[in-house]
């Protein structure tokens, strides 16, 4: 305890020691601070003193300035004063300087207007004592010469016309002015009917355009009847001959005439700027335009195209003719279509003529169609080509439009009428030279009742194409696109000229035939295996105990498409595009009725499946290899043909590996079926079902847990009844609601047929063969 008691005792006088310390040099530092304070203070304190006494000198100086300002102010305030003082007495000496000036200038201005006005007058006075002696010695030089100028003084007096002696040299002027017209026109018709024509005439003429009024047009239109009083009388609308067939004698009767009267100089009587030689062709054109237009109205029905050709060509040579004669020039007349355009109102003749001839070429290209002299022959040529016809065609359709632009003044508006010509024909050629003579596989009716009854009695009934029919077949569809493609180039070029010209329709309907051709091709190629498609049902595939080697329908179908394709390919080998087509269509239908002819096979076993599936890859390997039949160069097909082949037989092989699927429960088969077929529905569903074998009455079960698994909310008695059900109601609402359509009835009752036979067993044919006629024959009647 001692110790501990001495230790702490050592520490708290350590611990006074520092805080003795700490507090000394706290002290220290306090008065080293102050001691700074005080010395900024002490300096704050002498700087504000300085600043003090120097602000009492700045305001010393601030007041001495402005003591100095105010006298500069006062002092240029005098200056300023003396300086408008002066100005003012400048002002007045200049004002007083300058008064005597102005009434000086006025003074020069007034006797300047009074001497011009005198001499003016006397220009008045002793012109009109002239006037009226040249007017009694009849000298027109002089009048010529004087007359304009004595006018315009006149009009410098207008504005003294209340003076009396203004008034009375007005009217004296007035009063001689009247004297030298009637004077004037009389001298002027007898010189011109007397033949006494000198520079005095042309002197006539000058004083005639001097006067006011309407007296030189009076004469020019005197002179003008005088000169074609001849040819109104000889070529009017009355006259034998002035018809349109002699059109050029008239022309010629007027180049006669306007020769003679430039060949004798009388064109020269007359000054220039009277133009009378073009003044005398303008009244000419007028008169004859008149005169044709009359004469064609009245004989509309004589008018022919041959004939309104013969006077549109010597009218344009005519002008022509004139234009040189008298060149264009600003504010003159021009000649161009002057007498032209009165044809215009008449084209309705070529027109017509034009329809009768496209007609007429429309009827000899149907003729030699029909008798074989249009139509090439595979010996000829490996390849079907075009219609020579087509070609005749177009070439006869840009003589039209040349001769059309050869007849109007105005060849765009004639060409709008033209175009609407041009559309019939091509729609004419590609009715009766093209579709008329496409071939119909197995005759008009085969489409609509044959079908049915093979379907019914389950036999073939195909009457395939010769080789001649699908090679003409060839030949249309290369004569309907070689037409297409040329309309879309006629209408680039009509467009040039009269925008918004459409031959589209015309196109279209074109490539409508080559897409008719198409489909005869195919529907007769797919024909040639509907037997071996049929087949397919008739084989019983509940018996089949083992798989081998391709069914012998694929083989037949594989010698069908051997035969055809490559003789087709040759065919519409200029037409590659279209050959691909064909086979995309051809492929497309056959895999398509391929799976239908699977949906008609029933109680398919396993080896009967497995056999089917056989034959459907063996199928879609050749389907896949068609277009290259027999090819000496193999290539590859396009992506859409690979695509569309494989979606439909992948399907059927989907359809195939359902029926071989286990039927054990009802879950794993529909979860079996919904993975390979996604996208089926109830129908497909129930014929998958009569191909398994299944029993009738398992089928609600089947299918109502297929529903559960899809969501189908379709009623389960549907379901239950899909073959009734699905006949009437398609039936009803497919058929019968179109009973006005032919062709809707037709091909509903081919539709019917078809539900029906995928629908019926083998114990119920006879029946529902009984029934299907009693339906045809209604089908018939409503037709």
């Amino acid at each position: 305890m001692g110790n501990g008691s001495a230790e702490s005792a050592v520490s708290v006088e350590k611990l006074s020691e520092n805080t003795e310390k700490a507090i000394k040099e706290f002290c220290r530092s306090e008065y080293c601070l102050i001691v700074a304070v005080e010395n900024e203070i002490n300096g704050l304190d002498t700087e504000l003193a300085q600043l003090v006494e120097s602000n009492a000198n700045v305001n010393e100086k601030a007041e001495e300035a402005l003591l100095n300002a105010q006298e500069a102010m006062l002092a240029l305030e005098m200056s300023i004063g003396n300086i408008r003082e002066r100005t003012k007495s400048s002002d007045e000496i200049v004002r007083e300087m300058t008064r005597d000036i102005k009434q000086l200038d006025i003074a020069k201005r007034n006797l300047t207007s009074s001497i011009t006005t005198l001499h003016h007058l006397h220009i008045l006075l002793t012109g009109v004592d002239s006037l009226g002696t040249w007017v009694e010695k009849r000298d027109y030089s002089n009048i010529a010469r004087q007359l304009p100028a004595i006018l315009n003084v006149l009009q410098l007096f207008d504005g003294y016309k209340e003076s009396e002696q203004i008034a009375n040299l007005s009217a004296r002027l007035d009063r001689l002015k009247t004297t030298l017209t009637l004077q004037l026109a009389n001298d002027l018709k007898k010189s011109f009917q007397t033949g006494q024509l000198n520079d005095k005439v042309t002197e006539m003429c000058r004083v005639a355009a001097a006067l006011e009024g309407n007296v030189k047009d009076n004469f020019c239109k005197w002179f003008i009847e005088q000169h074609l009083a001849e040819y109104v009388v000889l070529y009017a609308d009355n006259e034998e001959g002035a018809w349109l067939d002699k059109i050029d004698e008239r022309y010629k009767w007027y180049v006669r005439k306007l020769t003679d009267f430039e060949r004798t100089g009388l064109s020269r009587v007359f000054p220039s700027d009277w133009d009378m030689g073009r003044r005398l062709t303008s009244e000419f054109c007028t008169v004859t335009r008149d005169v044709l237009y009359r004469m064609m109205t009245r004989r509309r029905q004589d008018l022919e195209w041959k004939l309104l050709g013969f006077a549109i060509q010597h009218t344009k040579m005519f002008e022509t003719l004139l234009v040189k004669r008298f060149p264009n020039r600003e504010g003159a007349v021009s000649f161009e279509k002057s007498i032209w355009s009165v044809f215009d109102s008449f084209l309705d003749v070529f027109l017509g003529a034009q329809e009768r001839t496209l007609n007429d070429f429309l009827e000899t290209c149907a003729s030699k169609i029909k008798s074989g002299e249009e139509r090439s022959t595979r010996e000829a040529t490996a390849h079907a080509i075009p219609f020579p016809s087509s070609a005749d065609m177009f070439l006869l359709l840009k003589k039209v439009i040349t001769e059309s632009s050869k007849l109007s003044s105005e060849p765009d508006a004639l060409l709008r009428d033209v175009v609407g010509v041009l559309r019939v024909c091509l729609r004419g050629y590609a009715q009766t030279c093209l579709t008329a003579f496409l071939p119909t596989v197995g005759g008009a009716s085969a489409q609509q009742t044959s079908t049915l009854f093979s379907l019914i009695r389950e036999e073939a009934t195909h009457v395939p194409l010769t080789a001649d029919q699908q090679f003409l077949t060839c030949c249309i569809l290369a004569t309907a696109d070689w037409c297409a493609e040329t309309s879309l180039q006629l209408q680039e070029k009509l467009a040039q000229r009269v925008p918004g010209v459409d031959v589209s329709q015309e196109t279209e309907a074109f490539y409508g035939i080559t897409n008719q051709s198409l489909n005869v091709l195919v529907q007769d190629v797919e024909a040639s295996c509907e037997a071996a498609l049929q087949s397919i049902s008739k084989v019983n595939w509940s018996a089949v105990d083992g798989v081998g080697d391709e069914s012998p329908f694929i083989g037949a179908i594989r010698s069908h498409l051997r035969n055809a394709i490559p003789m087709l390919r040759d065919m519409l080998s200029d037409r590659r595009k279209y050959f691909a087509h064909f086979c995309l269509k051809l492929a497309t239908q056959l895999a398509h009725k391929f799976v239908g002819a699977l949906f008609r096979c029933r109680a398919i076993n396993t080896h009967g499946a497995e056999q089917l599936l056989l034959d459907t890859h063996a199928l879609k390997t050749f389907l896949l290899n068609m277009p290259s039949i027999d090819s000496a160069i193999s290539s590859k097909p396009p992506t859409a043909y690979v695509t569309s082949v494989n979606a439909a037989l992948n399907k059927a092989e989907m359809i195939l590996k359902v029926v071989m699927s286990s039927l054990d429960t009802v879950e794993d088969f529909v979860e079996q079926y919904t993975k390979l077929l996604p996208t089926s529905d109830v129908t497909e569903m129930q014929k998958v079902l009569e191909m398994k074998g299944v029993k009738r009455q398992d089928h609600p079960s089947i299918i109502h847990t297929f529903r559960q698994k899809m969501g189908d909310s379709t009623s389960v008695d549907t379901a239950m009844n899909p073959t009734t059900n699905s006949l009437t109601s398609r039936f009803v609402g497919g058929a019968m609601t179109n009973v006005g359509s032919a062709s809707s009835m037709s091909e509903a009752f081919s539709a019917v047929v078809s539900m029906a036979a995928d629908g019926l067993d083998s114990s119920s044919v006879s029946s529902s063969i009984d029934k299907l006629k009693r339906l045809e024959k209604l089908v018939k009647r409503t037709l």
